[in-house]
């Protein structure tokens, strides 16, 4: 079966497993989605959202606040996220560029844009890479991107679905070609759950992975019979899925 029929396969089952599926936190703010995205990267969700909390309560997540707030403030705030001196000076700029370019607010660039010219715009801006500019474009804009994360990276290796070329683009271009626009977000959220509840990067959970026959690591598992089956611990609500 070639790869993007597996794709679409193992997303429509775990459309009927999973249901419907919203990003964590309030999307209806691009630059809130963008800071709390800077918080998540190498970090755990516990620490990001301790990080993001406090930032938002003691100095407010708005352009203006962060533009003129000092840096030390910030790198208070958000120390439970890890390297937070370097995070602090990249969130001030980008709440400074964000001011400069957009006035403030970054629907005009989400919706007027194009979205690889407004994909590179956000990749200019310190500290976003490619996974944080599609996060932001796909959950505030649903725009026609796939982010692809470690969980996601970790499920398309095991299932073999790129052979040995694994890397960021070659899974989110796989994604676009398998699957429809209107999926991606499910998509995406539904594999990050995958990885945290059974494709974990230790001691996966093979035997309980509803996909498993899809997956080449899955089969091998289920044949030798190395894997023990253990029932997969729901996420809590408001949890997040990346």
């Amino acid at each position: 079966m070639r790869a993007e029929d597996r794709l679409k396969k193992a997303i429509e089952r775990l459309k009927a497993l999973y249901g419907p599926l919203s990003p964590p936190g309030d999307v209806s703010d691009p630059f809130k989605v963008l800071i709390r995205t800077i918080l998540s990267q190498n970090t755990s969700y516990k620490n990001e959202l301790k990080a993001f909390r406090a930032l938002e309560e003691q100095v407010g997540i708005e352009p203006e606040r962060l533009a003129s707030a000092p840096e030390e403030d910030i790198a208070r705030c958000i120390r439970p996220a890890g390297q937070h001196r370097q995070r602090a000076k990249r969130i001030k700029e980008v709440a400074k560029l964000v001011l400069e370019r957009y006035g403030g607010n970054l629907w005009g660039l989400l919706r007027n844009k194009p979205v690889l010219e407004a994909r590179e715009e956000l990749m200019s801006l310190p500290g976003v890479g490619k996974k944080t500019a599609d996060i932001v474009l796909l959950f505030c804009a649903r725009k026609p991107v796939f982010p692809v994360d470690r969980h996601i990276l970790r499920i398309a290796s095991r299932m073999g679905l790129l052979g040995p070329r694994v890397d960021y683009d070659a899974v989110s271009e796989l994604a676009i070609r398998a699957l429809k626009p209107g999926d991606y977000l499910f998509a995406h959220l539904a594999l990050i759950r995958l990885g945290r509840e059974i494709c974990r990067p230790r001691k996966p959970l093979c035997q309980a992975c509803p996909i498993r026959d899809l997956c080449d690591m899955g089969s091998g598992a289920q044949r030798v019979g190395q894997m023990a089956y253990a029932p997969a611990k729901p996420i809590r609500s408001g949890q997040p899925l990346r």
